[in-house]
């Protein structure tokens, strides 16, 4: 008994959910799919594709896309007769709305009724069946009252952050974020082991939820994607460039985000500004990408137009960025600008680091856990650090090299392979005795 292997569900509901929404997809949704493939590569376990009953209509297509190199897994199936009825159904009617013509009102009817059938299928008839596995793990969404009820099955879930509560009048207005993290926040139980990313974001939870115990909770440092590296390839540098409408023969200041009144996009903007005003700087430009929320659309839009005429071709907004191009991105940047009021982990830090890139950011949450002393640290609600730290990063050409030197050298310290591994550790030292 000894040698069996755990069986583990493995809840890809937001890897299904953000696949579908192309251009959206934040840090947590890299975090789920690399803590995916680390657990494929582990052979003491067999992995089950888990997902919410909703989401799974988009399972085979995303397996299709990002799992086509792995084979050692199975899939959690819906197999009675009402649940393909149901799953099949709701296919039929979302796909039509995706492929025929133009969003309207009939198209956004249709897919309202596509999730109805599932939602009330879900709440009236759905009974999952969990008693084959010894384990559930989910990289980012609330552990469901349904999966509770499994006394048997040995629950473990990793925590990004606590933004609405840390950040209480960033988020006074009710959204679908909102509502998300009030599941997970009804959620928590002493039943359950739980990982962070950061010390700083168990010491919060720890803080905010007080009935939560010091030794539930392990931290597990994020890592970033073997595709990071420095790119000094100036071929491809330049082709990147002008399929962003970059500028070929200006240095540029890079923010790459999924932007919310948090990340302190403003903050750094208005200070780029100042600075190239202060220095009469023509040849230096600020690049902004990644997605927006919806709820902050409109007020980014209206700040950047409403910028003087003289500064605005200073400034590029490029939108989503394709995955394979944020490497080059960051090799052929003069710096990185993370200046959020908070940060969970900071991901996009590490991944500056790894492509050479060096990096200004905030000194607050997790983010001197990532970026120590290789980079600049500033408080984000001071300008004149900030107009400092432009300053030190643009002018000093020796600084800027050793901040690239050691943060080429600290980045090896985090990897996927390491956060998965104190994961799956602490699985298989829970589960030694349960299934032998």
């Amino acid at each position: 008994m000894r040698d069996k292997k755990i069986n583990l569900l493995f809840d890809i509901t937001l890897l299904l959910n953000e696949s579908a929404a192309n251009g959206y997809r934040a840090g947590q949704y890299f975090v789920a799919y690399n803590l995916l493939k680390e657990f494929l590569k582990d052979d003491k376990i067999h992995v089950t594709l888990f997902s919410e009953y909703r989401q799974y209509i988009f399972i085979n297509e995303f397996i299709q896309r990002y799992l086509k190199n792995y084979n050692n897994y199975s899939i959690y199936s819906y197999n009675n007769l009402m649940d393909k009825l149901t799953i099949n159904v709701s296919r039929m009617l979302l796909k039509y709305r995706k492929t025929f013509g133009r969003d309207n009102i009939l198209k956004k009817f249709i897919r309202f009724i596509g999730y109805r059938i599932f939602y009330i299928y879900e709440k009236l008839f759905n009974t999952p069946e969990f008693k084959p596995f010894d384990v559930f793990f989910t990289p980012c969404d609330p552990i469901s009252p349904e999966i509770m009820k499994f006394k048997h099955l040995k629950k473990y879930a990793f925590l990004h952050d606590t933004v609405p509560v840390s950040l209480k009048d960033f988020y006074l207005q009710k959204n679908p974020f909102i509502e998300w993290y009030n599941r997970l926040e009804n959620s928590l139980s002493t039943e359950c082991t739980y990982f962070t990313n950061s010390e700083k974001t168990k010491e919060d939870f720890l803080e905010y939820y007080p009935f939560l115990k010091k030794e539930q909770i392990n931290v597990a440092l994020l890592g970033a994607a073997e595709r990071f590296r420095p790119v000094s390839n100036q071929d491809l540098i330049k082709s990147v460039k002008l399929k962003y409408n970059i500028p070929k023969d200006k240095k540029y200041a890079f923010i790459l985000s999924s932007f919310d009144p948090r990340k302190n996009f403003f903050f750094a903007l208005d200070n780029f500004i100042e600075f190239i005003k202060t220095f009469e700087i023509d040849d230096f430009i600020l690049v902004i990408a990644g997605g927006v929320r919806e709820s902050f659309r409109e007020v980014m839009e209206t700040k950047l137009a409403s910028l003087p005429e003289e500064v605005k071709t200073k400034v590029h907004k490029i939108g989503y960025v394709d995955d394979e191009d944020v490497p080059v991105l960051l090799s052929a940047a003069t710096m990185f600008l993370m200046p959020s009021i908070y940060e969970g982990f900071g991901m996009p830090i590490l991944e500056a680091m790894k492509c050479g890139c060096p990096v200004i950011c905030s000194n607050t949450s997790a983010m001197p856990e990532v970026i120590g002393d290789c980079g600049i640290q500033i408080n984000p609600k001071s300008d004149e650090e900030m107009i400092s730290a432009y300053s030190k990063m643009y002018f000093d050409e020796k600084f800027r090299k050793r901040c690239i030197a050691k943060g080429e050298a600290r980045a090896k310290n985090f990897t996927w392979k390491r956060c998965a591994g104190i994961i799956l550790d602490k699985i298989h030292s829970d589960c030694r005795t349960y299934i032998a």
